[in-house]
């Protein structure tokens, strides 16, 4: 697996846990991070598994990336396995190794692409056997813009730990710990505090809504570049002492049965990892419809979706769903059911294993990379 960094957000969780699974598979599975390593490195390292970080800055890492091919050589994997932020680095050192198979997933893309993009996109893709997009809007983008050929690509959704995210029984202690009271129903946020992320709408929406449902909090889990300006926003806004910024929380799993709603307002999004856990958890959700978030909400009653930059729309979705119990259970019962049905984290390996063998020739059960650490 070659990608920038193992910060603590989607796809790098997405990435740790396609390691796991592919390990529980029998794999031998390593990471290398092409800028810094992060808090799920030291996860990964915690669990035995080998992580490197081979700087390959700027884009002379590109022309010549001198470090990350040796690197590769010494390794000598099956599969190179490259993600969103690292692909044209990771394939030209790649090929450049020798390596016979490199794959590629897109997460995402940046809300304003530079001119440059596309065409490091084709040339990435003359040293990528295949391109894999987390969502239908992804895969159309790599066949209409892009114009790689559709034999290349293969769309693999997200998927989530079943067993780790599911309904249960809420921590007494939570609330008291954070100053909620036992009677307010509690609105969840769990992604970085990035632009993208569009939490100012989710804030604007919010206090929009408080006088329909003044007994409601807002709890927004994860950190970044915008947490300053967004405490800021919410000050401004008459609603700070309603809503808790608890930055890079490690059980989150365990936190999303604390909410009684969820809500993503992104501007863009792959397939939502957040969303995802949200479902499994049981958690009823209101999210904008982007990316790949309708295919997840949008197939059926299993959530509700609202046009992005509209905070207005957040609004009115939330305060019906924080009336309205019986709709917000029977939503959250039939989120469950889809994640169940199609965007577990054993189907999500399996479907990247496949793809490993077919790509190789080789059965995927006997597909090895080896890992070793950096001299």
């Amino acid at each position: 697996m070659v990608l920038p960094t193992l910060a603590a957000a989607g796809m790098e969780v997405m990435v740790a846990n396609l390691t796991r699974g592919l390990a529980r598979r029998g794999y031998d599975v390593g990471v290398t991070c092409l800028e810094a390593d992060g808090p799920i490195a030291d996860e990964l390292r915690a669990d035995g598994f080998r992580v490197a970080v081979v700087r390959s800055p700027g884009f002379r890492g590109v022309l010549r990336p001198v470090r990350l091919e040796a690197w590769l050589r010494h390794v000598r994997p099956d599969v190179v396995h490259a993600h969103s932020g690292g692909w044209l680095k990771a394939a030209r050192a790649a090929r450049r190794a020798g390596v016979r198979t490199v794959v590629h997933t897109v997460h995402g893309l940046l809300e304003r692409e530079p001119w440059h993009g596309v065409p490091l996109k084709r040339w990435a893709a003359r040293f990528t056997d295949r391109v894999v997009p987390v969502s239908e809007p992804l895969r159309e983008y790599l066949l209409r813009i892009v114009r790689l050929p559709a034999a290349m690509i293969t769309l693999v959704p997200n998927g989530v730990d079943l067993d780790a995210f599911r309904p249960g029984q809420r921590r007494s202690a939570w609330r008291a710990d954070l100053g909620i009271s036992p009677e307010a129903l509690v609105i969840g946020n769990v992604a970085r505090l990035d632009g993208v992320k569009n939490h100012a709408d989710l804030l604007n929406g919010f206090a929009m809504m408080r006088p329909r449902a003044p007994e409601a909090v807002l709890v927004i889990a994860g950190d970044g570049p915008l947490r300053r300006e967004l405490e800021a926003r919410a000050a401004a806004l008459g609603v700070a002492q309603h809503v808790r910024f608890l930055g890079q929380t490690r059980d989150i799993a365990a936190l999303y049965r604390e909410f009684d709603l969820f809500v993503l307002s992104s501007s863009a999004e792959g397939t939502s990892l957040s969303v995802l856990e949200a479902m499994a958890s049981g958690v009823c959700v209101v999210a904008t419809a982007v990316g790949g978030t309708p295919a997840l909400l949008g197939q059926g009653p299993v959530g509700r979706l609202v046009a992005p930059a509209d905070p207005a729309a957040l609004a009115a979705a939330m305060a019906d769903l924080l009336r309205d119990h019986r709709q917000r259970h029977a939503l959250a019962e039939a989120g469950r059911r889809a994640v169940v049905a199609r965007y577990s984290l054993e189907t999500m390996v399996r479907r990247y294993e496949q793809e490993y063998g077919r790509v190789t020739g080789v059965q995927p059960t006997r597909v090895q990379q080896c890992v070793v650490s950096p001299s």
